[in-house]
């Protein structure tokens, strides 16, 4: 097959990567990684096993990464296989056969390769059935969960990385520059994503999704953007809120834009200070070393000016939502409020009022990268509402 547009990251890129893995194991102890991904959420449970495989699958899939000798990779579906071998950098790659079941592979394996007693990493959010298979065909070895920490070590981006994400952010730049050339009365909303799709790709992109709710301004109904999106045709006196995120190689950059076809009503404007200067807050607090519990406290902002929050705040970004662990929506405190950000990090800021009865709401959101002396938008198209 032709690999024209699947990119792939150096081999310099890929030992940095299983060095830092395996420095991981070193510190815990384990004798090897069993990695899983599953196609879930536009696959982003594949991140893991993309990181170290540079292949994200449409179904199940299980990666080895021994801390002495060579990873191996194994897919199920029949179908499936040959595109894996063709686009993974990894040399080894089986088929999981279903009448012997994925624990009973991946623990021959373990056995013969004289670690089937010993501690093993398991990294993604594994079927239980895959557990307790391992746990009865290696009664000996001990299991730990290191999904946070390679989670971690994958938040922490390279300047390749960096690359492709900037990539992406181009990508989202051209969708909302097509959103502004084409939004206006008698769009569906549902039309809007095939133009947000070819934008994407035209771009040298690909399309992860585009949530967006449209309502009129004088009579709201509607707080947030829909993941499900209707028949409904644009309007004049609408307020449309888009939530988009665009990939390169899987590598994400988000933005979150409001519209208006026509001049915002006083509640509305009203929602934009608070959401304005928020963001502006946010913004200038994210530097290395900035805890969540201080973005945490900017987010009160928007309590203190009369609205909640129905998503979060700010997040980790790359393939999937990474650490730090964010500031939660309705100004839950902080799961991990002493998370601080680091350089090389990609971070979003969306901050997102909402009225209390939850029918009027905007959301404006940047993905950035964490620099050293503070926060680059990785974006072009302006950090602004946009008038049609």
């Amino acid at each position: 097959m032709s690999k024209d547009g699947y990119p792939h990251f150096s081999q310099a890129e890929m030992d940095r990567r299983f060095a830092a893995a395996r420095a991981i194991m070193d510190e815990k102890g384990v004798d090897a990684l069993l990695i899983f991904g599953h196609s879930g959420n536009r696959r982003h449970y594949q991140a893991d096993v993309h990181y170290f495989a540079q292949v994200a699958l449409f179904h199940e899939s299980y990666l080895l990464v021994p801390r002495t000798g060579e990873p191996k990779l194994w897919t199920t579906h029949n179908n499936h296989y040959p595109n894996a071998c063709e686009l993974t950098s990894i040399q080894d790659v089986s088929q999981v056969h279903r009448n012997i079941g994925a624990a009973a592979t991946m623990a021959n394996e373990l056995k013969a390769r004289g670690i089937g007693e010993g501690q093993l990493g398991l990294v993604g959010q594994f079927f239980y059935q895959d557990i307790d298979g391992l746990r009865r065909e290696l009664p000996n070895a001990t299991m730990i969960d290191l999904s946070l920490p390679i989670k971690r070590l994958r938040s922490r981006k390279s300047a390749e990385e960096i690359g492709w994400q900037r990539k992406a952010a181009l990508g989202c730049d051209a969708v909302m520059e097509a959103l502004r050339r084409e939004l206006r009365p008698g769009v569906a909303e549902r039309d809007i994503q095939t133009l947000a799709e070819s934008a994407a790709r035209a771009a040298g992109c690909e399309f992860t999704f585009l949530y967006l709710n449209s309502t009129q301004m004088t009579a709201s109904d509607s707080c947030v953007p829909n993941q499900m999106w209707s028949h409904r045709k644009l309007q004049a006196g609408d307020v449309i809120n888009t939530e988009l995120t665009v990939n390169y190689g899987m590598y994400c950059s988000q933005i979150l834009r409001p519209f208006f076809l026509g001049e915002p009503t006083e509640q509305y404007r009203q929602i934009y200070r608070t959401m304005k200067d928020t963001y502006e807050t946010l913004w200038a607090t994210v530097r290395p070393g900035t805890t969540m519990q201080q973005l945490y406290d900017v987010s009160l902002m928007i309590r203190d000016a009369g609205y909640t929050t129905v998503d979060g705040v700010a997040h980790g970004f790359g393939v999937d939502i990474q650490p730090p662990s964010g500031v939660p929506n309705g100004f839950k405190p902080p799961m991990h409020p002493g998370d601080a950000l680091a350089e090389g990090m990609t971070f979003v800021i969306q901050p997102n009022p909402t009225t209390q009865d939850k029918k009027a709401g905007m959301q404006l959101g940047d993905m950035g990268l964490v620099t050293a002396t503070g926060f680059e938008n990785m974006h072009k198209y302006p950090a602004e509402v946009t008038i049609l």
